[in-house]
């Protein structure tokens, strides 16, 4: 029986997590975030919900060390919706959402510096920096929380339930 027989292969082509697998986001998306969600137009760039950008991202998460997991991913992205439908139902403003938004930083880093680690950096890196992108409540709702979602679908082929 073995353990890593059926794990996805990282983006370099090896069998299973390396040393060197990227901890930032930057690593394999360069100049990632640096000109907001959002194109001139006031749409959402493309990148942040196109397989040719996200779904390396989710290829590097699974194979990352410690590898992320179904229920660690599903955890945050979970929290999110439930901001998203307060949001969205009127029962909170953006001001009482926003340190609920704030919060997902403060999670992540918990996660990430716990021994042994839940999360691997490169996560932990995505919701860092994510979490520093939102200014407002359409960063969050048109901006972040499409590219998430993108990210937890383009990696529901590669992230592994826990135990499996």
């Amino acid at each position: 029986m073995n353990r890593f027989r059926d794990r996805p292969r990282s983006p370099a082509g090896t069998s299973g997590p390396s040393q060197d697998s990227p901890d930032r986001v930057e690593q394999l998306w360069p100049g990632y975030l640096r000109d907001g969600y959002f194109d001139a137009n006031g749409n959402l760039r493309v990148e942040y919900v196109s397989r040719e950008r996200v779904e390396p991202l989710a290829q590097a998460m699974a194979g990352a060390r410690p590898p992320l997991t179904t229920n660690q991913l599903r955890r945050f992205f979970q929290h999110c919706r439930r901001l998203e439908s307060c949001l969205k139902s009127g029962s909170q403003t953006w001001g009482q959402v926003r340190p609920q938004v704030l919060f997902l930083d403060a999670a992540a880093q918990d996660a990430h510096g716990k021994s042994p680690k839940k999360i691997p950096g490169l996560f932990f890196d995505f919701i860092r920096r994510n979490v520093g992108a939102i200014g407002n409540q359409r960063d969050f709702l048109d901006g972040f929380l499409p590219h998430f979602e993108a990210l937890v679908g383009f990696g529901s082929g590669y992230i592994r339930r826990e135990g499996n």
